[in-house]
């Protein structure tokens, strides 16, 4: 029951404007990233602070080394829909996995997604060290992503593994609009809670509608927040998604009332949670429907009740009025990605909608 209780704070504690008192929020460092395009595959990267990026031989390959002690190699090549993810990593293994190699054993494997491209994951183990591998597949490339850190502090450190790949944006083209076939015969989809049907929400006083799995939960904590996630006892309960309508004081303004809400989330967070780090703040743009609205989007990671914890947060205000939606996925670090393809959908599926009901709402 304990973790249970976590995973209600993470949804309706972090996101409930009027829960802790902004005022007792301490200052803040926001780490910045520099932002890397590579000349040839046109990719772009977002560097964590304080790395340095090399590029490396003919094909400029990328090689990621921080002070913190980890490292990211970034590899590319023609895309060989031919070849399987398995085989893919099965030609790695048989470098790397093995009695006298830099690997001694696997650790565990699945799917996932990178930027829109179906992608797989392994995790692997050698002498004091661990090692994360992700390929990824585009139209026009394959991607392998191989994260390597001391064993002491992996956990830790991967987080930053993760915002690479979070922040990884493949050139134009690499996005199929729809996968093929044979990707989807290579990488089946992830066995989450939610893959075979989904359920729709719509009310008025929210002013949006969004499509959500029909195994998951929904509940309304308060007047104007809601919040779905898996069911008990699977590990989708510990993954939520809340949708929040928040009166901003700010001056009249998409970007300013969005901005207001921004940092009033921050103080919060900073009262609430420990070894509190921001990644990927950036202005976002809702376009959909007709509806063009800025607003803003970050990531971010925190310690709470012992736990660490992942989220991601997209702020859109109305285009009426000083109120804005805060829509926020959060999980435990480890499994953020694990659902994220259940997220992604159920993002692009969130509709904001205008009519005079949802114009005179109150956010608290």
């Amino acid at each position: 029951m304990r973790r249970a209780r976590i995973g209600l704070l993470l949804a309706a504690g972090l996101i409930h404007a009027a829960a802790i008192p902004a005022a007792t929020a301490a200052p803040e460092k926001i780490r910045k990233a520099e932002i890397y395009v590579h000349p040839v595959i046109k990719y772009t990267l977002s560097i964590p602070p304080g790395a340095q990026v090399a590029e490396r031989g003919e094909k400029r390959d990328i090689a990621i080394r921080s002070r913190q002690g980890y490292r990211i190699n970034i590899q590319t090549k023609a895309a060989n829909p031919g070849a399987s993810f398995q085989d893919m990593i099965a030609r790695l293994e048989a470098l790397y996995l093995g009695p006298g190699r830099a690997w001694s054993r696997k650790l565990g494997e699945g799917p996932m997604t990178v930027a829109g491209m179906p992608a797989y994951q392994t995790l692997y183990e050698g002498s004091g060290t661990r090692a994360g591998v992700v390929v990824a597949r585009g139209r026009i490339t394959d991607f392998v992503f191989m994260f390597f850190a001391p064993l002491r502090g992996f956990k830790v450190l991967k987080n930053e593994f993760d915002w690479v790949l979070d922040n990884f944006q493949p050139a134009a083209g690499e996005v199929a609009v729809k996968t093929a076939p044979s990707l989807q015969a290579t990488v089946p989809p992830p066995d989450a809670p939610g893959k075979s049907s989904r359920r729709h929400f719509a009310d008025p006083k929210f002013g949006f509608s969004i499509d959500y799995p029909a195994d998951w939960s929904i509940a309304k904590p308060s007047p104007f927040t809601v919040i779905f996630r898996g069911g008990e006892g699977t590990d989708a309960f510990y993954a939520t998604v809340g949708i929040r309508n928040v009166r901003s004081s700010s001056a009249a303004g998409q970007r300013q009332v969005a901005a207001a809400v921004l940092s009033d989330l921050k103080a919060q967070l900073a009262a609430a949670a420990t070894e509190v780090e921001y990644f990927g703040e950036r202005p976002l743009t809702y376009d959909k429907n007709g509806l063009r609205l800025e607003g803003y989007e970050f990531l971010v990671t925190y310690t709470m009740e012992r736990g660490r914890f992942r989220q991601w947060t997209i702020i859109i205000p109305r285009p009426e009025g000083d109120i804005a939606h805060v829509w926020s996925y959060a999980s435990p670090a480890a499994r953020f990605h694990f659902f994220r393809p259940v997220v992604e959908a159920m993002w692009k599926s969130w509709i904001i909608r205008v009519s005079p009901a949802t114009s005179r709402g109150r956010g608290g």
